[in-house]
């Protein structure tokens, strides 16, 4: 699948990945990583399991080398001017742009100008930079070293998302959105493909870590980001002064052409007309999962999602309540169905024909590139499975794809005829 557009929005994004989870321990900095006898090969060096260049792809292809020099661009300038702050200085911009550790955990080759590298996602290395290619050394003993398991779905997913989508850590505001910060988007299977990957899933990788599935990297991406949206809920963080944060709320049901009709009840049922839709598009393709993997659970966290809609006009501790309430639902019953389920062809089938027929948000532009991206995931699992569409749904997604590249230059109807090309074309 072609995935030119969004390769371009993923070099674009300021929102990076956040640092690891062992915060105690001293950051070494990325040149103790960038020996050509350790990751900075130019090229991936013989049948070893680690390819050894990751440095050097890191260095030369990842934006987040960059993220810290984005800083001192003329555009986030300009943006920090807006919002009466030094971009290149202020905490919240350096939380994704730099690797956040405090003076006393840093290494004398450990800078905040190397942006995004090596510790920032796998966590202070001060423990595990000399054991972690001890022969035999199990991931357990890496992680009781320090080293964050980016190889787990879900934390990946939290290491991602804390950026891409913000969370207590990592504060991001409508506020920066409205002062000219980028417009934060993400999927974790397909960013993870455009990052560009420094490891290859091949067999020794499925044999030390945890085989390639698509469909449940997208999953397990969905579920963290609807997680932390009930999370920020939850909190009270909806509140910002007397006004709502709007990061919480769905863009595009602001920002949109006057003359569209925009009308959606079933957008968000039990909800007083012109309610302003939350930014759920995650929990409303969870709803999609459940009913083709777990349909016995799709019902409660349906009627979940219905009492944080009807929450909406009872005020800011009914919508805490409500959240609280679907993110215990979320973080209990449906565990198992969101993390342990390896989808067959017949359910990944059924979540395709879903995503092609979920006519209650085809005015929704951002759940629409979403579900863009989950067709997409869904035909390479199940490709990978051996029980490929046909090239006919194939040629459709393709299509659906490409007209939902441009969120700016939304059009509904273009969009919903494209859907409903992929819905016919699917077996």
């Amino acid at each position: 699948m072609g995935k030119g557009w969004l390769a371009a929005t993923a070099l674009g994004l300021c929102g990076l990945l956040s640092v690891g989870s062992h915060a105690a321990d001293r950051h070494q900095g990325v040149a103790t990583c960038a020996s050509s006898l350790c990751h900075g090969a130019t090229a991936p060096l013989g049948d070893y399991p680690i390819r050894q260049d990751e440095y050097f792809v890191w260095q030369r292809q990842d934006p987040h080398a960059k993220a810290h020099q984005t800083l001192h661009s003329a555009e986030s300038r300009k943006i920090g001017a807006a919002l009466g702050i030094n971009a290149a200085t202020d905490p919240d911009c350096l939380s994704c742009h730099a690797e956040v550790a405090s003076p006393a955990l840093r290494g004398p080759q450990s800078h905040a100008s190397d942006g995004i590298s090596c510790e920032a996602c796998h966590g202070g290395a001060e423990r595990w930079l000399a054991e972690h290619t001890r022969h035999g050394i199990t991931l357990a003993e890496k992680v009781s070293l320090g080293m964050t398991p980016t190889w787990q779905r879900d934390t990946r997913a939290a290491l991602c998302l804390g950026c891409h989508q913000g969370d207590a850590e990592h504060r991001i505001t409508h506020a920066m959105m409205a002062a000219g910060h980028p417009r934060l988007v993400f999927e974790l299977d397909t960013f993870s493909a455009l990052q560009p990957p420094h490891y290859d899933r091949d067999a020794d990788y499925a044999q030390r870590k945890a085989a390639y599935e698509p469909v449940r990297d997208w999953i397990a991406g969905q579920a963290k980001a609807a997680e932390l949206h009930l999370q920020a809920l939850a909190d009270g963080r909806l509140m910002n002064g007397l006004m709502p944060e709007w990061m919480q709320f769905d863009c595009s049901a602001c920002h949109h052409r006057m003359d569209a009709a925009r009308g959606q009840p079933a957008r968000m049922p039990g909800a007083a007309p012109g309610a302003v839709p939350f930014a759920d598009g995650p929990a409303q393709l969870i709803a999609l999962w459940l009913a083709a993997v777990a349909p016995a659970e799709v019902a409660g966290w349906r009627e979940g999602q219905r009492q944080l809609h009807r929450a909406q006009t009872q005020g800011g501790e009914a919508v805490r309540r409500a959240a609280q309430q679907q993110l215990v639902l979320l973080r209990t019953r449906l565990g198992a169905a969101l993390t342990q389920s390896t989808p067959n062809s017949t359910q990944l089938r059924s979540l395709a024909r879903s995503l092609a027929r979920d006519a209650a948000h085809a005015n929704a532009p951002l759940t629409n590139e979403q579900r863009a991206m989950a067709l997409t995931v869904v035909a390479d699992s199940l490709r990978q499975q051996g029980a490929a569409l046909p090239a006919k749904a194939s040629q459709a997604i393709e299509s659906y794809y490409q007209a939902v590249g441009s969120v700016d230059g939304f059009e509904p109807r273009a969009h919903a005829l494209a859907l409903e090309a992929v819905a016919r074309a699917l077996p």
